[in-house]
């Protein structure tokens, strides 16, 4: 039997959360069966010299210069006509896309072709048209809902972004599984341990790690270390942000002016954060969305004790709503961040003890085995109605 060529698509290859684990999926997909091929935008990122040898890359913008005239949709026609190019010409059997805005092209570049396309969003749904469709939002919501539609099969990486893909896009249930991020556990344990001399035994490190942009919330851990510092005199805490992005300037301007440059770092992008967070006393995650915060899963792998938000979706589902393997606090909530982060430290051991459920819950529910299982088992299905 040939091997079926899966083509997935992409923006870039930065160094977020989804790039990451298509990365993953491209590295362990079974080579008896399935041949994958990547298509980018930009072939620009973080992450580009990680992608396997043996997966061909297309970028669209090889060999393109940006149009001296542009007018809204000109570049999205362009690049799926462009996409549909490599789809005719590779022969592929099936296409994975990855993000909203991957989705739109997808669905525009396979009008009129016979093979199956599955859609995967990453994000609560509502929540991540509000961030990045504000932009004549009317239509690219009606545009969104037909791409959706049109997929073979529509995956959110949580339950969270199922049922928000449903009751946003008033999608049919039945066109929309669940099927999680996979995390290879093994190679979480070896980045962990690279040598790292950075933190101070005399200090509680707090470290959390991810994107410094608005919706990842760190101006609320910001001010929970500001009541746990400058008013309730706990002087041994400090916190690490492992991350780069788009609120790094207001997140140092608060730093200044709230007297915390002793106590907070900002350790920018890192190749690997995963040391970081090993020796770590706490990992926080103060998001006020998620869609499976891979950043999270990765700490309870670590042994870390965990604090985050209740997002609308994802931290729930990962550490349920009994306490038994991290502490779940509100939103946007700055002293109830703070009272939690206050609890742990007075109280390190029981919240220590949590860790060993917390990394075997990963192992049961999270690993790269079933994860590649589940996802080999959607694209079967869908390869097989397309016989």
């Amino acid at each position: 039997m040939s091997k079926r060529k899966i083509l997935f698509v992409l923006g870039s290859l930065g160094a977020g959360g989804a790039e990451r684990q298509v990365l993953r999926i491209l590295k362990h997909l079974d080579r008896a069966r399935f041949a994958p091929l990547l298509y980018v935008v930009n072939r620009e990122g973080e992450l580009l010299d990680q992608v396997p040898a043996d997966v061909p890359v297309f970028a669209y913008w090889d060999n393109r210069r940006y149009p001296r005239l542009n007018f809204p949709g000109r570049i999205l026609l362009s690049q799926a006509r462009d996409l549909g190019r490599v789809i005719d010409r590779e022969k592929i059997d099936l296409v994975y896309d990855r993000a909203s805005q991957m989705t739109l092209t997808a669905s525009l570049a396979m009008k009129g072709k016979a093979i199956p396309r599955m859609s995967v969003a990453v994000g609560e749904p509502s929540r991540d048209f509000e961030l990045l469709h504000a932009r004549f939002s009317f239509a690219k919501r009606y545009l969104l809902r037909h791409a959706y539609r049109s997929a073979n099969q529509v995956v959110g990486v949580s339950e969270g972004v199922r049922l928000g893909l449903i009751q946003f896009f008033k999608l049919p249930p039945s066109q929309v599984v669940t099927c999680p991020n996979l995390f290879d556990i093994e190679q979480i344990d070896v980045a962990s341990n690279e040598p790292f001399n950075k933190y101070d035994a005399e200090r509680f490190e707090i470290v959390s790690v991810g994107r410094l942009s608005p919706e990842k919330g760190h101006i609320h851990l910001l001010q929970a270390m500001d009541r746990l510092v400058n008013s309730e005199d706990i002087s041994q805490v400090r916190l690490w942000l492992v991350g780069n992005g788009s609120s790094d300037q207001r997140l140092r301007d608060f730093v200044d002016e709230h007297a915390l440059k002793d106590h907070v770092r900002f350790a920018g992008y890192q190749a690997n954060p995963l040391p970081f967070v090993k020796h770590a006393q706490l990992f926080c995650l103060p998001s006020l969305y998620e869609g499976m915060p891979n950043a999270l899963i990765e700490a309870m792998v670590c042994g870390v004790p965990v604090v985050s938000t209740d997002c609308p979706s994802g931290p729930r589902e990962i550490l349920g709503d009994d306490d038994s393997l991290g502490r779940l606090v509100p939103g946007a909530d700055a002293d109830a961040l703070a009272a939690s982060i206050r609890e742990i430290i007075a109280d390190y051991p029981t919240f220590l003890a949590k860790t060993t459920a917390a990394r075997q819950h990963v192992s049961d529910n999270y690993s790269l085995t079933r994860g590649l299982k589940r996802l080999e088992s959607l694209f079967d299905e869908l390869l097989v109605g397309d016989r």
